[in-house]
């Protein structure tokens, strides 16, 4: 009898844990069944890891940049890719620090335009870097009477698929 009740609540235990395992899995995604357990996981027993950071994977940063051949007519806005995906990418990243430091400039520069004015802010190490990187890439194809600028454009969740809300736009600056 005893061997019959150890097994069947074996057998419980195990299902209930594989049930959870697989639940966690599905939760680290934001699709429908994570929305389904959020609306029923009253006490969070379901986790959702998040490594390294508070909530990493919420909100995206894309840096967009744009030139001006006067002050009316603009490009459109060209985005720089920080995350290109290679077969090799668990294994080799070499673009790993430039993506980090440019995430850091990100924050610093939101942080930053809290409490600063867009005259004050153009004299922020964050702000002078960002600025340096639009007009490299922008690269040969800008005049010298042209003009450049840049922005920060976040997006929440995994894949971005929410509208892209403009956290910061840069003055526009001459080439030369």
């Amino acid at each position: 009898m005893i061997d019959i009740a150890s097994s069947i609540f074996g057998v419980i235990g195990v299902v209930i844990f594989s049930v959870w395992l697989l639940l966690t899995i599905a939760f680290q995604k934001n699709n429908e069944l994570s929305r389904l357990t959020t609306r029923f996981d009253r006490f969070t027993l379901v986790p959702r890891w998040s490594f390294f950071t508070p909530d990493p994977g919420a909100s995206n940063f894309h840096f967009v940049y744009r030139s001006r051949d006067d002050k009316t007519s603009a490009s459109p806005w060209l985005e720089l890719n920080l995350s290109p995906r290679g077969m090799f990418f668990p294994l080799w990243n070499p673009q790993k620090r430039y993506r980090e430091g440019m995430i850091e400039l990100f924050q610093l520069l939101a942080l930053f335009s809290q409490n600063n004015s867009a005259e004050r802010l153009q004299f922020t190490a964050p702000y002078i870097i960002l600025l340096n990187v639009a007009r490299k890439r922008l690269g040969g194809s800008l005049s010298s009477q042209a003009f450049y600028q840049f922005a920060l454009v976040e997006t929440r969740g995994p894949s971005g698929a929410s509208v892209p809300r403009v956290r910061f736009y840069s003055l526009t600056h001459p080439v030369s």
